[in-house]
């Protein structure tokens, strides 16, 4: 492995098949921060990536020091966190090299063209060895193990080159999966033979339940049941007898790639601190698309989390796409679990509430955006009904019985602090 520490990188925003540079990103080691400056051909044609902090205009965009560490939020939404994050500084360690010492522009490169969305940067982190492609599942799991109990003997520099510049601390490996055919190669963004999907897969953290996948998968039934608009989810079942959860990109399409920019990127908003409310989210997803359909399935996101007990819905769990013409979309919904929150609390709040929000909150966020009480209602009703059928959604995935019934006793027990919430008013 080669790594060169560097000071600039050009962007280039590549959008469903049409490719043009957007930039130059550069590195201020004295100020720790970086600068900007769009290119003259995008400026001749220009989107509104960031609309926000970003304009499309000429000159130097300085990012601000916090709260991503000196780098724009725009590219912030580029860097892995969590799983990530780790693999590259492993595989930095490995090769001898001070991974402390590293900027964001250093962790941008080795990103380069694998990243999620539509940005790519160069130069890259190129590997003097050719990647392997076969897509063996258990060999990911066991890797994964291998990493989380810091055994040299793991093969960092394949799990690091397939993870995709994937956020969260659920580690993830991209591949291309043929469903026809049953078979999957490991993605690292070549080109893939018809037939062939992008796909994510993800493996237990070693603080997660031990059925996490089925787990995923039940609440993404549970979720679609609801009226959520989700990407393709699948259960992978391996040699090994592991269940594997997977789901299709959504931010790649037959035609290419989408830009992709999360609430808390647009926004300059950590996810690692209740940064952002429902009001806020909503409003967001007004400005971004200009279409009350939108703002509706932000809604409907909104109170799938508080029924379902998902309080991990920090700002790097919502986020929007853009496709070749300059069209933002609210992107499909993910990273759906049970997730007790911080200090048992939703990471966004809803009308001010965390912890127990009632229908008196619901309806506050939904007036506030517009919404009328009928469809508020008619949305509210739609997610309460899918959530009481939890345990069926569980038995047709496999999920233990003891684990159904304890997530059953979290989201239908009367007892419960949101339940109770719900069902007074």
């Amino acid at each position: 492995m080669k790594f060169k520490p560097i000071q600039q990188v050009s962007v280039y925003l590549d959008i469903e098949g049409s490719e043009k540079k957007l930039g130059t990103l550069a590195w201020s080691g004295k100020e720790r921060r970086s600068y900007f400056e769009y290119s003259a051909e995008f400026l001749a044609a220009p989107l509104l990536v960031s609309p926000f902090h970003m304009m499309a205009a000429t000159g130097l965009i300085a990012a601000p020091r916090d709260p991503f560490d000196g780098i724009h939020g725009l590219f912030n939404d580029s860097l892995p966190d969590g799983w990530g994050r780790l693999l590259l500084d492993r595989r930095l360690q490995r090769a001898g090299i001070d991974y402390t010492q590293l900027t964001p522009i250093d962790r941008l490169s080795a990103v380069g063209g694998t990243g999620m969305g539509a940005l790519t940067y160069v130069p890259d982190l190129l590997d003097d060895q050719k990647q392997p492609t076969n897509a063996d599942l258990d060999w990911f799991a066991d890797q994964v193990e291998l990493v989380q109990s810091e055994m040299d003997v793991a093969d960092i520099d394949s799990l690091q080159g397939a993870q995709g510049g994937s956020a969260g601390s659920r580690p993830k490996i991209m591949i291309g999966f043929n469903k026809a055919l049953n078979t999957c190669v490991l993605d690292y963004g070549q080109p893939l033979d018809p037939g062939f999907e992008r796909w994510m897969v993800k493996a237990p953290s070693s603080d997660d339940p031990r059925e996490i996948g089925v787990e995923e998968k039940a609440y993404a039934l549970m979720a679609v049941a609801a009226g959520l608009e989700m990407a393709d989810t699948g259960l992978f079942d391996t040699r090994k007898g592991r269940r594997l959860f997977a789901t299709k990109r959504f931010d790649r399409t037959p035609a290419g790639r989408l830009h992709m920019h999360t609430a808390g990127g647009l926004l300059n908003a950590s996810h690692r601190e209740a940064s952002l409310n429902y009001e806020q989210l909503h409003k967001l997803t007004h400005m971004m698309t200009r279409d009350a359909a939108e703002v509706l399935k932000m809604f409907r996101n909104m109170v799938f989390n508080v029924h379902a007990k998902n309080r991990d819905d920090h700002a790097k769990n919502h986020a929007f796409l853009m496709d070749g013409n300059g069209r933002w979309s609210l992107a499909p919904a993910y990273d759906l679990t049970f997730s007790s929150g911080p200090g048992g609390e939703h990471s966004a709040a809803i009308a001010g509430e965390g912890r127990a929000p009632g229908m008196s909150h619901l309806l506050a966020v939904s007036r506030g955006a517009s919404i009328s009480d009928y469809d508020a209602k008619d949305v509210i009703e739609q997610v309460r009904t899918a959530v009481a059928r939890w345990p069926q959604f569980a038995e047709k995935v496999g999920l233990s019985k003891s684990r159904t019934a304890e997530l059953d006793n979290f989201l239908n027990a009367a007892g419960s602090d949101t339940s109770r919430a719900l069902r007074s008013e």
